[in-house]
């Protein structure tokens, strides 16, 4: 069974990838400004995910956004891949089972919705 690794993207409401997962310290570093302190979620901000999503039952905004993260993993991926066959000799293909696309089977760990509470 081998192991899948774990990607870190974020993806703007409007769909624009801002960081890939090339860039997971400035990720993990917004993360970390934005909850730092933070213990309990925001209850009116909460509530306005509920509203926005009708309770969480029409969630098409965010798999809208989740194709955008999954086609941005693919493409940084594809990119890393031909740049290291053009960097020299050493250049290798990754073999079938470690290769990423579109069509690769992700598993959505965990996500996290970033909103102004005056949206």
């Amino acid at each position: 069974n081998p192991t899948h690794p774990y990607f870190l993207v974020y993806v703007r409401e409007d769909g624009e990838v801002r960081f890939t997962f090339a860039q997971p310290k400035q990720i993990l570093e917004m993360y970390r400004q934005l909850c730092e302190g933070v213990r309990n979620p925001d209850d009116g901000l909460c509530a306005l995910f509920d509203q926005h999503t009708d309770n969480g039952a029409d969630m098409s905004g965010y798999d809208k956004l989740l194709r955008e993260a999954v086609r941005s993993i693919s493409h940084t991926y594809e990119k890393r891949a031909f740049s290291s066959l053009r960097s020299g000799r050493g250049g290798v293909l990754p073999i079938e089972s470690e290769q990423v696309s579109g069509t690769t089977d992700f598993e959505l760990v965990t996500w996290l919705v970033i909103k102004d509470a005056n949206e």
